[in-house]
């Protein structure tokens, strides 16, 4: 019975991996619509990322001070603390502030795509600074990746015109800066755990954007109920979960693995915007989501 017990364990802790890679995955993919309509209820790039901010830096507080409560935890902050620190604010603020800003120029199923791309920057980076060389085959995915999101930049750019292109730049910017921030949260979080780095990483960038909000004097009480409402579901709903249900299941499954479900994010922004943002979505953007997509899982495979 104990034999049993033991080996359905495994099983168990894949099937809940699954299930929290597919929940993050779902709460982060919503995010770009949630920016889109704060955009339409009057926000600006600073309301929206002050009002994430406010909602979710108190429970990273929260969190990071009941880990720290073990000796052991506080003394992987001592030591590696301040580099994730350091990481943390490229990734989740640098790179948020150029997503956000993005979107207030291209349609969040772009937005999502360009993003998506990642994993092509992830390998250019490792082949130039850690002289890791591609895999056979990669840069022919790479094209593919490219190739589909070119199908939808220019149809979008008849529908946005040429405000797509600035859009596009920065959303490549954004996907540019979360790869360096992947290459170097690697070894932070091998050094101190995937729930202490998202604690101190997401924690440390919302310090950053409240010292903005307070440099640029944004007042909450000028917003919109609206705006409040949205910018703190994007807080707690596609900031906070998402994060530590995808540090949850870094722990049950393979790095491969967890690309993988990953796929389905595209697909699920392009559903909100379609019902909720009132999007097109044509031939030219399924050819190209599925060339993406396509592009995506054969990198992680020759990853």
């Amino acid at each position: 019975m104990n034999n049993t017990s033991a080996a359905e364990q495994p099983n168990a802790d894949y099937r809940q991996g699954i299930i929290f890679a597919l929940i993050g995955t779902v709460l982060f993919s919503v995010k770009p619509v949630l920016i889109k309509l704060a955009y339409a209820a009057g926000g600006d790039v600073t309301d929206i990322m002050s009002l994430r901010a406010v909602s979710s830096l108190p429970l990273y507080v929260a969190i990071l001070i009941w880990l720290c409560r073990v000796p052991e935890e506080r003394s992987k902050v001592r030591q590696f603390g301040l580099q994730a620190v350091l990481v943390g604010i490229l990734g989740y603020y640098f790179a948020s502030l150029l997503n956000i800003t993005a979107l207030e120029f291209i349609s969040a199923q772009l937005e999502r795509l360009l993003l998506f791309l990642f994993p092509s920057f992830v390998v250019i980076i490792s082949w130039i600074f850690l002289k890791e060389p591609p895999r056979k085959g990669t840069f022919v995915s790479i094209g593919l990746g490219y190739a589909g999101v070119a199908m939808i930049v220019l149809h979008d750019f008849s529908s946005f015109g040429s405000q797509v292109w600035l859009g596009s730049a920065l959303a490549v910017g954004a996907a540019l800066i979360f790869a360096i921030y992947l290459v170097l949260s690697k070894k932070v979080i091998s050094n101190i755990g995937a729930q202490l780095f998202t604690s101190i990483g997401m924690g440390s960038a919302g310090v950053v954007i409240m010292v903005q909000q307070q440099w640029q004097g944004t007042q909450f009480s000028n917003m919109s109920d609206e705006l409040i409402v949205l910018g703190v579901a994007l807080g707690f709903f596609c900031t906070v979960l998402p994060s530590y249900f995808v540090a949850a299941a870094m722990a049950r499954l393979t790095p491969s693995v967890l690309s993988l479900t990953s796929n389905v994010g595209p697909a699920i922004t392009a559903l909100f915007a379609i019902t909720l943002l009132d999007e097109a979505f044509t031939i030219w953007h399924g050819l190209g989501m599925l060339l993406v997509v396509y592009a995506v899982v054969r990198i992680n495979k020759k990853a």
